[in-house]
């Protein structure tokens, strides 16, 4: 009973929360939802009025209608709301640039007697875009790309992971097109066409295949130059990812969890002609299947990260990892890294804090 007081606590504290703009019924809405069904991106702006009526027997004041972005807006009435009387709230929601397919945003109502929520919905219809839109990137005269940059986020042994961008020539001439990889992780398979005829829309395809066994782990970068008729474009083609092992939770099973003690170490104020100063934190396996920490990843030469012991951590056991900084080696002024432990936790695959310090002369 001990152990389900609080919880039972909790949870009626979170009802109550979630429940305070459906407690004021002062104010009532003939309909405090509204669709309005499909709606054309392209169409202009869309509008409906939401009636009220204060039930109470004092007047009721609105104080602000908030649709929590700049595409809806509302249109209302400041003035005292006498009881038995009506009113109106008018909103307005721009689809314009919004994202195409379902809808569903609320409007906040603040009033003298407490807070109510209204509601539209509908479902968003793409406007055909420009050219220009579709293909924002110059790369030379008529030769345009839909995106420089692609980040996949987890990229999972065993599993390939592909995507593409667009490439489109409007030019009234054929231009070759030729990608050289300038930083390589060595395991990304491109494909792209080195031709491309007057007005032609093509897609350069890319992915990631990390084979079963690979010791490849952490950050993934690939750049290429682009090269437009044997011209170098100023853009370059950024494609990345954080290589992981495959994950394959059950929940029969015990998994290995990574767990730090700090989230942050603080190395305060030095001067730059110290010593080399070291500081630890402990990580620690709460789960019962061994943790293999894979990869420790610092951006910064300034800090040395050591981990203590071996790179596996039976279940419920814990290893040193210690960062040291190297005060000669930083510019003066706030110092702040991130540090990447990249381990086989299924569920947390990369676990991150970081270390500060301030370096003075």
């Amino acid at each position: 009973m001990n152990r389900l007081l609080p919880i039972l606590l909790l949870g009626l504290f979170s009802l109550f929360l979630g429940s305070t703009y459906a407690q004021n019924r002062a104010l009532t809405f003939t309909n405090p939802r509204h669709d309005f069904a499909t709606i054309a991106e392209d169409g202009g702006v869309v509008s409906h009025t939401f009636i009220c009526t204060n039930t109470s027997d004092k007047p009721i004041v609105i104080f602000k209608v908030s649709g929590g972005c700049s595409c809806t807006t509302a249109d209302f009435s400041r003035e005292p709301i006498l009881p038995g009387k009506q009113s109106a709230i008018t909103v307005h929601f721009d689809p314009m640039n919004q994202p195409e397919g379902k809808l569903a945003r609320k409007v906040a109502v603040t009033t003298s007697e407490g807070n109510l929520l209204l509601t539209f919905t509908g479902f968003i219809t793409p406007r055909k875009k420009e050219i220009s839109e579709q293909y924002p990137i110059i790369l030379s005269d008529g030769v345009r790309l839909e995106a420089n940059t692609h980040a996949f986020g987890y990229v999972e042994h065993e599993n390939t992971i592909r995507s593409s961008i667009g490439i489109i020539n409007t030019s009234t001439k054929p231009i070759s097109l030729q990608l050289t990889p300038t930083t390589s992780s060595g395991v990304l398979d491109i494909r792209y066409p080195t031709t491309l005829q007057p007005k032609e829309a093509a897609a350069i395809d890319f992915g990631y295949d990390i084979e079963k066994g690979s010791n490849i782990y952490g950050s993934l970068e690939d750049v290429f130059k682009i090269e437009i008729d044997k011209k170098t474009s100023r853009y370059r083609l950024i494609i990345s990812g954080i290589a992981i092992d495959k994950r394959e939770l059950s929940s029969d099973k015990e998994w290995q969890k990574i767990q730090l003690s700090e989230n942050f170490i603080k190395f305060g104020t030095l001067k730059r002609s110290s010593r080399e100063i070291s500081k630890s934190l402990e990580i620690h396996n709460f789960g019962l299947e061994p943790l293999i920490i894979r990869k420790i990843e610092c951006n910064n030469s300034s800090f040395k990260v050591r981990l203590s012991g071996k790179t596996t951590i039976p279940g419920d056991g814990k290893s040193k990892l210690t960062v040291t900084i190297d005060p000669s080696r930083c510019d003066f002024g706030a110092v702040t890294v991130r540090i990447t432990i990249v381990s086989n936790d299924p569920q947390y695959p990369t676990k991150s804090f970081r270390v500060s310090a301030i370096v003075e002369n």
